[in-house]
């Protein structure tokens, strides 16, 4: 067990980045559980941590990214008077490597690809696209301190009642969206799976509200099935409750893939122009992924793209909702058993 001091990690990136990081809050809670954790988020993260139970974690802070410089400075003054004894930066950019080590801290920790990485105490390697999993590049971050055993992410919000009389482990829960729109799978698949489920299959959509329409758009054209559509009508906490309590969930690659991971959801998670191997695949207990192999132009990059490059979209328009279906009678099957 390694001696107690107080740490920064900072993670300044997307949703599903900062729900990642999660996994090193429960290494250093479960290997150095003397230890104080402080952790930096984009503004609008922070509230995902509502959802870690634990004390050791004792304040995040958060990076307004709408108002980058002004923001900068405050943490920089703020988070000096702290005295940090290390710091771990897991952003690789200019921005967060020079505040990490503008804070005072005894140790700066970050990825070699951050343009500051030469000043650090130490550069941890950022291997990519080897199907090395995030959670396992996080850790190489503390692994001079804690050593190389990789931890789960882990949510657990404090129990409430479900809302419109959701019962637990009864329902489905479909998120069709996505910030990138070359990773959302085609409306039109998920409404071809949903068409051959069982009538009486509860579906719950999911979704931030600029993706309500996407889950209108599903309702509408199923009105024999049983839809309860919940986009946009939830706080973060309140929707991770609804993802912990569902039967399984589909998920594009995103934000929902990785709540899904973190409080280990039954999920199948349907990867378009983006490939597992760049390490953001799921993580639950039972998982499965689906894709389109054998596509010469895929990926087309290392994250999402606004439209397909070639404009046939292949790698999601040659998904079905027979392959989708087909996770379902597998997760049914392996409970039956």
């Amino acid at each position: 067990m390694s001696s107690p001091n107080k740490v920064l990690i900072i993670q300044t990136a997307f949703l599903g980045d900062a729900i990642l990081i999660s996994s090193l809050l429960e290494k250093i809670r479960i290997e150095s559980p003397q230890t104080t954790i402080h952790l930096l988020v984009r503004k609008g993260n922070e509230t995902v941590f509502q959802a870690y139970p634990h004390v050791n974690l004792a304040k995040v802070w958060t990076y307004d990214k709408k108002d980058k410089w002004s923001s900068w400075q405050s943490l920089q003054k703020d988070l000096r008077a702290e005295s940090f004894d290390q710091v771990f930066v897991a952003q690789r950019f200019f921005g967060m490597g020079l505040l990490s080590l503008s804070i005072g801290a005894k140790k700066v920790i970050g990825f070699d690809k951050n343009p500051l990485s030469w000043f650090f105490t130490e550069r941890v390697p950022h291997e990519w696209g080897t199907g090395k999993h995030e959670t396992e590049r996080n850790t190489g971050l503390l692994s001079s301190w804690l050593g190389s055993k990789v931890y789960k992410p882990f949510l657990s919000p404090v129990a409430k009642e479900l809302p419109g009389g959701l019962k637990a482990k009864s329902y489905i829960c479909i998120s069709p969206g996505s910030v990138w729109e070359t990773k959302r799978t085609p409306v039109r698949v998920w409404i071809d799976f949903i068409r051959l489920l069982p009538k009486n299959q509860m579906l719950v959509l999911m979704g931030a509200p600029n993706e309500v329409h996407l889950a209108e758009e599903i309702e509408k054209a199923c009105p024999e099935n049983t839809i309860i559509n919940e986009a946009g009508k939830h706080n973060l906490v309140d929707a991770i409750r609804i993802y912990q309590h569902s039967l399984m969930s589909y998920v594009n690659d995103s934000g929902p893939l990785h709540i899904c991971s973190a409080v280990d959801t039954p999920t199948v998670a349907v990867f378009c122009s983006t490939m597992p191997a760049f390490g953001f695949g799921p993580l639950a207990s039972w998982n499965r992924i689906v894709e389109v192999g054998d596509l010469d132009c895929r990926p087309c990059g290392d994250h999402g793209k606004k439209s397909c490059p070639l404009g046939h979209y292949a790698c999601g328009n040659q998904i079905t909702g027979n392959q989708l279906l087909q996770q379902y009678e597998d997760l049914l099957a392996a409970r039956s058993k």
